[in-house]
């Protein structure tokens, strides 16, 4: 299968309006732990393949899951919105993976208190989108 995290990373590291939030801190997975922040996590939570019977090729609609952390409630919601303008309703290439079509389907703000007795919590953008993609078939 196609490995769509890769991907948008590629593409988002590749795009300057994120860069300028978040610098190449685009993880895949989980926040290490003592990453700069602003910083960017995602995961592969789902896809669904769409089967084909003949050709190379199909497609799989693939849900992401991108994780925006900041100190700042200002910081995490600006990163978040040039990740969005650049995401949703995005058709080309992402790394070298092809993109039909994305769809935001979530976004949803938290607030994480500290965990080290500190008064510094981390803000959260959760922004979840639906990447249809293309999609190798295998041969029997």
């Amino acid at each position: 299968m196609a490995d769509i995290g890769r991907g948008l990373r590629a593409y988002l590291v590749g795009q300057s309006s994120v860069t300028a939030e978040v610098g190449t801190r685009i993880y895949p997975g989980v926040l290490p732990q003592d990453a700069t922040l602003p910083a960017v996590v995602y995961n592969v939570i789902f896809s669904d393949p769409h089967d084909v019977l003949t050709g190379s090729s199909g497609s799989v609609t693939s849900t992401v899951q991108v994780d925006i952390y900041s100190d700042s409630h200002i910081s995490s919601n600006s990163a978040g919105e040039a990740i969005r303008l650049v995401t949703q309703g995005y058709s080309g290439s992402m790394g070298s993976e092809t993109i039909n079509a994305v769809r935001l389907t979530n976004r949803n703000e938290t607030y994480e208190p500290p965990t080290d007795g500190s008064d510094l919590g981390r803000h959260r953008v959760l922004l979840e989108f639906d990447i249809t993609h293309t999609n190798t078939i295998p041969s029997f």
